[in-house]
C-alpha cells in the first residue's frame, strides 16, 4: 500500500516547488514515487506529473464557454473533477509507487473548504497511510500576525481534512538569519 504525501498551503507558499524537490529527493534515494497534480489552473510545473487533473478539466475552456471568471471556473472545474472521480481513481490505482505526492491547488480554499476537495482526496487516498504538509510562507511568517493567521488556517485545514499534518516554513533561505531566529 503506498504512502500519500499531501502538499497544502496558501497560494505562493511553494507547494509545487516542494513537490518537485521532494520527488527528486525520493527518486534519488531509489524510492518509486508518483506525483498527482490537483491544480486545474496551474500553467507551469517544475515536475512532470504522473496524473494531472488538467487532463480531465480545462479552466480556460470553462471561462470561455460558460462565461465564468477565474474563481468561478476554478470552482466549476473542481466540481466537474468530482464527477470524473472514478476515472481519476482508476488512473491512481493503475500506478504502484511506494509514494504518491499530491500537489494541491494554489487557491487552497477551493480544495480544503469546499465539499469536493475532501471527497477527491478521500477517493484518491482511501484507507492508505497519509500525511499532510502545510506550507507556511516564511516571507509572510516574519510578521507575527501573519504567522498566527497561517497557523490558524493550518489548524482549520487539519480539522477539515483529518490527516496527520506537519507545518513547514518555506523560503527560509530568503529570510535574514536574525528574522528567521525570531520565527523559530
Amino acid at each position: 500500500m503506498p504512502y500519500y504525501i499531501i502538499v497544502l498551503g496558501t497560494a505562493g507558499s511553494g507547494k509545487s516547488t516542494l513537490t518537485g524537490s521532494l520527488l527528486n529527493y525520493l527518486e534519488d534515494h531509489n524510492l518509486d514515487t508518483a506525483v498527482i497534480n490537483l491544480d486545474p489552473a496551474v500553467e507551469k510545473l517544475p515536475y512532470d506529473p504522473d496524473i494531472d487533473v488538467r487532463d480531465y478539466v480545462d479552466v480556460g475552456e470553462l471561462m470561455v464557454k460558460q462565461g465564468l471568471g477565474p474563481n468561478g471556473a476554478l470552482i466549476a472545474s473542481m466540481d466537474l473533477l468530482a464527477l470524473k472521480i472514478s476515472d481519476l481513481k482508476d488512473e491512481v490505482e493503475s500506478l504502484r509507487p511506494n509514494y504518491f505526492i499530491i500537489d494541491t491547488p494554489g487557491q487552497m480554499e477551493l480544495f480544503a473548504f469546499r465539499e469536493t476537495g475532501p471527497i477527491l482526496l478521500n477517493a484518491i487516498v482511501g484507507d492508505s497511510r497519509r500525511v499532510s504538509l502545510f506550507l507556511v510562507d516564511g516571507l509572510q511568517a516574519v510578521n507575527p500576525n501573519n504567522l498566527l493567521s497561517s497557523l490558524f488556517l493550518s489548524a482549520s485545514v487539519h480539522a477539515r481534512l483529518t490527516s496527520p499534518q506537519v507545518n513547514v516554513i518555506t523560503k527560509t533561505d530568503l529570510i535574514p538569519e536574525e528574522e528567521l531566529n525570531k520565527i523559530l
